[in-house]
């Protein structure tokens, strides 16, 4: 019986890792490197500061009469 369950939990894990495998071979066919994951990572991350830098400048600026300019001007994408 200890057998049968070691065999079926190594073949689950054989079958992931030709899953990941191929799916990592496809990526790279396609123009992925190793590190672009780790690039994505990066860029969520900056993305996810710079919305919470934008919420902080929009919350400390208070209640003013140009509140609807400044959330404009807050959250407008660079260069527009």
């Amino acid at each position: 019986m200890t057998v049968l369950v070691w065999t079926a939990i190594g073949l689950l894990v054989g079958g992931l890792l030709l899953v990941a495998w191929w799916f990592d071979r496809d990526a790279r066919r396609r123009g992925a490197t190793p590190l672009s994951g780790a690039t994505m990572g990066a860029d969520a991350s900056s993305r996810r500061w710079e919305v919470r830098r934008r919420e902080s400048q929009q919350l400390l600026g208070g209640a003013t009469p140009r509140g609807q300019d400044a959330h404009h001007g807050t959250w407008r994408r660079p260069g527009t």
